[in-house]
């Protein structure tokens, strides 16, 4: 059976990693990543705006004064939007890939470090390196992720590109101004929550190993004398 230090400072690992999968799976989960405020012009000598709300996998926008608009942009499935398949596209599914992937080393390492406060699989994979491995793992997919969605909506111009799609008409699109959204925002807790579980678990196993050394040096220590009775 693990100690009660064991036992605490593994469920506090997986309890990190827990924040990290209800993060990524929100991220996924709400469409508040971008706020685009995009300036059209048509053949006319006047200007309107363009505005995009839209997260991972689906969209809505709206336009004000807008020319050669007739109705209302509908609500728009992100990929659908995104025809041809060039960088927006594929930066996009990279996006949406690194954060799946990210999902399941967190959820690896949340059943590892769980097993491991219950259990004692400590010298295995399944112990310390194995959280390690996961969540660095999660952490650098992540990190990608962020860096980008970034690339991807100023250098891309990804909100132009699914703008000029669903407008389906002959309008100047330029002037972009992006508002990064809450759901973005949520991948950096979601980043730190596994350095998080690396540090609690790198602590436990230090603080073991030092006892262990501790607990080995009397013998080691004591005078041959000693030792022959």
């Amino acid at each position: 059976m693990p100690t009660i230090r064991k036992t605490v400072m593994f469920l506090g690992g997986s309890l990190a990693n827990s924040g990290s999968i209800i993060m990524i799976c929100a991220v996924l989960a709400t469409k508040e990543w971008v706020n685009s405020v995009i300036t059209c012009k048509g053949s006319a000598n006047y200007t309107g705006t363009v505005t995009l709300e839209y997260g991972l996998f689906e969209g809505k926008g709206s336009h004000i004064f807008c020319p050669n608009i007739g109705g209302d942009i509908l609500p728009f499935k992100v990929l659908e939007s995104l025809e041809h398949f060039g960088p927006s596209k594929s930066l996009h599914i990279m996006v949406i890939t690194c954060l799946c992937l990210g999902l399941l080393g967190s959820i690896c390492s949340f059943g590892i470090t769980l097993y491991n406060s219950f259990s004692s699989p400590y010298e295995t994979y399944l112990g310390p390196i194995g959280v390690y491995v996961c969540s660095s793992v999660s952490a650098i997919f992540i990190f990608f992720s962020i860096i980008l969605f970034v690339v991807n909506t100023e250098v891309y111009n990804l909100s132009v590109e699914m703008a000029q799609n669903q407008i389906g008409t002959i309008v100047t699109l330029s002037g972009t101004k992006n508002s990064i959204g809450y759901s973005y925002y949520l991948m950096i807790p979601a980043f730190f929550c596994n350095p998080i579980a690396i540090i609690i678990v790198y602590v436990y196993q230090h603080v073991d190993y030092t006892q262990r050394t501790e607990q080995q040096r009397p013998t080691e220590d004591a005078p041959k004398d000693v030792l022959m009775y």
